[in-house]
């Protein structure tokens, strides 16, 4: 095992600062899946029964000897205590079904994702004219059957549940990054409206979509930095996936994505608070871009279908970047595999600074234990190639 020098808050910072570290950091995105699993719960029961779930965590930090950080504290929510981010999570909830609660999906299955409309074209000009807070005040009773007594209560106890989180690894001396989470407004309107949709929108009523989303940008900033203040943590998870390479050309990322995308950032980073962009599908033709945003603010996480090497070249000298073991190297490969494919994360990403080895996205709920371990391990256990 490598001589350690640095903390693990030390080598996390100092690998976001693109400072030296004694070793490259590891950070798998975790949720409570592959935990609850490995622990001989079902997901339904891991995912309905917080304390159990949360622990199931913890107890797989404990049997691989821990790792750096945690991206997120858990699989809690940190939201602010009003009716229209409950609402935000009732119109998400809306498009999954999940086991236990739906009868078509196996109790140890993952939540399954359906894409269908839930906002109409013409909602666009009702958001527009209130706002995303007051149409969703307005129109609660369309997406969610829960009073606005019962939503208050359910995002202060789900905020409760995150700032908990936060604080077992508090005391365990890991660095949770991100305190809140936060959606793209492509992202936002893409997921509500469904893919098809939205993209013909893009086409019918471009000039519109953009409105609103002029519109929604401000209230995410301002919700997003809220949350960071009630769970103590200097960091945002800004969400993004289909305004990237792998949806749409250049010329609707440069006007419909990368301007908020910016935007937001910038806000986040003049609060003093550091943006973890997660990065879902193939980014690489969009990385030139990213040298736009705050110098040493930011985290390009990515999930193993943009070009991990590529962001390298190109973001050495400007954000730490964050990734990015396959979700199906940890499910059906080998350690050895693993290992082999960490080492090179390591020598080539990973060398001189800038590097936090991660999961391709979260850990998937199929992921073998050994398998998982062998990233962790590889971590503490292998120094770059000088």
């Amino acid at each position: 095992m490598i001589q350690e020098t640095m903390t693990p808050r030390e080598r996390v910072e100092a690998a976001i600062k693109l400072e030296p570290y004694d070793r490259v950091p590891v950070a798998p995105l975790m949720d409570v899946m592959f935990p609850s699993r490995h622990k001989g719960m079902t997901v339904a029961h891991g995912l309905s029964h917080w304390r159990e779930g949360f622990q199931a965590i913890v107890d797989i930090f404990e049997k691989v000897g821990g790792w750096d950080a945690m991206i997120l504290p858990g699989y809690s929510l940190a939201l602010t205590p009003s009716v229209g981010s409950g609402v935000t999570v009732s119109l998400g909830s809306g498009r999954y079904r999940f086991p236990g609660q739906d009868s078509a999906v196996a109790v140890d299955s993952q939540p399954q994702y359906e894409e269908r409309e839930l906002l109409t074209v013409e909602d666009y000009d009702e958001i527009i004219k209130l706002g995303w807070s007051g149409f969703a005040e307005k129109n609660r009773e369309r997406f969610t059957p829960f009073s606005p007594e019962a939503i208050i209560s359910w995002t202060e106890r789900q905020t409760a549940h995150y700032i908990k989180e936060k604080q077992t690894w508090d005391t365990k001396g890991i660095p949770s990054l991100c305190g809140a989470i936060v959606e793209s407004p492509l992202m936002f309107f893409s997921t509500k409206r469904s893919l098809i949709s939205f993209t013909m929108d893009l086409h019918r009523v471009p000039d519109k979509v953009q409105v609103a989303m002029d519109i929604v940008v401000d209230e995410f900033i301002a919700e997003a930095i809220a949350a960071t203040r009630l769970t103590a943590i200097p960091g945002v998870m800004l969400v993004l996936e289909r305004g990237g390479g792998f949806y749409y050309p250049l010329k609707i990322f440069e006007r419909f994505e990368f301007p908020y995308m910016k935007k937001m950032v910038e806000a986040f980073a003049a609060e003093g608070l550091l943006t973890v962009m997660h990065f879902d599908q193939d980014w690489t033709v969009n990385l030139p871009y990213l040298k736009e945003l705050p110098k040493k603010m930011c985290v390009c996480e990515l999930d193993s279908t943009t070009d991990i090497f590529k962001a390298k070249e190109l973001l050495k000298d400007h954000m730490c970047i964050m990734g990015d073991v396959p979700a199906s190297l940890t499910s059906i490969g080998t350690p050895e595999e693993v290992e082999a494919y960490c080492k090179k994360l390591i020598d080539v990403v990973g060398k001189d600074t800038g590097f936090i080895l991660s999961s391709g996205c979260t850990v998937p709920a199929d992921a073998k234990f050994e398998n998982f371990k062998a990233m962790i391990d590889t971590a503490k256990n292998h120094l770059p190639i000088r």
